[in-house]
């Protein structure tokens, strides 16, 4: 009878070191994850660091790109109100070139003087009118370069 105690023991001894070989192995494998999840978060930190730092430094090319247009749309909406200037004067020179050529062909020679004199005061103006948009066309092609 002494045997089946002995081989009883021997069994549990051997099913007792296979257990602590499984917890053993286990420990090894979870302190081997635990390092990886570390290294893991470390470089995700390091890669959410540099996506902030690019995405401030976009956010500041942005910035500097919607000021930039921001400038852009100023000159423009300057430039659109002085081709209506022009496009004003245009109309007027029109106007007055009908007028001394309506009096002309009616033989009317005061308001045939008339229209002439009110088309050559209108060059002075048509003259500036033309400078100023030329000028804020250039600070649209500056600005735009």
């Amino acid at each position: 009878m002494a045997e089946p105690r002995s081989s009883l023991r021997w069994t549990a001894f051997g099913v007792g070191l296979v257990l602590a070989l499984l917890g053993a192995a286990f420990l090894v494998w979870s302190i081997s994850q635990h390092q990886e999840a570390r290294d893991d978060l470390a470089a995700a930190r390091a890669q959410l660091a540099t996506r902030r730092a690019d995405t401030s430094s976009d956010a500041a090319q942005l910035q500097q790109a919607l000021d930039a247009v921001g400038t852009v749309r100023e000159q423009l909406r300057a430039v659109d109100q002085g081709v209506v200037g022009v496009a004003d004067l245009d109309q007027q020179d029109l106007d007055a070139v009908r007028g001394a050529v309506q009096s002309g062909l009616g033989g009317k020679l005061a308001d045939y003087n008339t229209a002439v004199d009110q088309r050559a005061a209108l060059d002075p103006r048509h003259d500036a009118a033309l400078e100023q948009l030329r000028q804020q066309a250039n600070a649209v092609i500056t600005a735009l370069s």
